[in-house]
């Protein structure tokens, strides 16, 4: 969706100063109906396109409906970017992406005290990620004064060594404990598989797990969304490695 519109935008902006010169991006950005600063940043792919501003600019374009529908909604539901390392670590803790998720829910706040109860974190924890978010463009205002993701799919650089990864995956382990112990069987579930494996395999199970992910999340996010869940696979090394054991 956004390299597409970004594209139109350009094409159309270039036919328009072919014709006329003296056609500047602020008369482009009044016709399209949005700020000639968010054009500016769109066209340098410094700022996230939303669903319903991309509506508002394929509307400006004079694109029809059904185009229009068939480009935002597009192969994918929602571009994918892989997220810097320097990134990722301002926005390590699990609830940055739950809040993210949570705004894709029906009447979603952007209120610390809303987000807090929904999250079960402190008013504190929400108010800050909150403010990072907003300022990070992952969260975007409407027009409304009402808040959306930015529609951008991070993918972490999980095979990255760092604190803020390993801290991020013992959170999302403590959380998947906390459920075990606390929410009903209905509402989850764990399973788990002990075998004896070729490890030359991994890099492949790996592939496996990511595809997995993949469409499961594309399935469930489809439909009514309420809840905000998480969605963690574990595979694990059990056994220590024969070569460190031989050499003790």
């Amino acid at each position: 969706m956004q390299n597409e519109i970004i594209e139109r935008l350009s094409n159309e902006f270039a036919n328009a100063r072919a014709k006329n010169p003296s056609y500047s991006l602020r008369a482009y950005a009044n016709r399209l109906g949005i700020q000639v600063s968010a054009l500016s940043e769109i066209l340098n792919g410094k700022r996230a396109i939303t669903k319903k501003m991309g509506q508002n600019i394929l509307s400006g374009l004079g694109v029809n409906p059904i185009e229009s529908e068939k480009i935002l909604s597009g192969s994918k539901a929602k571009e994918e970017s892989n997220l810097s390392l320097d990134y990722f670590k301002a926005i390590s803790d699990w609830y940055y992406f739950a809040i993210l998720s949570l705004a894709e829910i029906p009447n979603f706040k952007a209120r610390p005290e809303w987000i807090s109860k929904r999250l079960n974190i402190s008013r504190r924890e929400a108010k800050f990620a909150l403010d990072r978010l907003i300022k990070l463009e992952m969260l975007v205002e409407n027009k409304d004064g009402s808040f959306e993701a930015s529609g951008i799919q991070y993918k972490t650089p999980t095979d990255i060594l760092n604190v803020s990864l390993k801290n991020h995956t013992v959170q999302t382990l403590e959380l998947a404990m906390n459920s075990v112990l606390n929410d009903p069987i209905e509402e989850r579930d764990f399973s788990t598989v002990t075998m004896a494996i070729d490890p030359s395999k991994i890099d492949e199970a790996k592939k496996m797990i990511k595809s997995f992910r993949k469409r499961l999340s594309k399935k469930l996010e489809t439909g009514s969304k309420k809840e905000v869940y998480k969605l963690s696979v574990q595979l694990f090394p059990l056994s220590r490695k024969r070569k460190e054991i031989e050499n003790e």
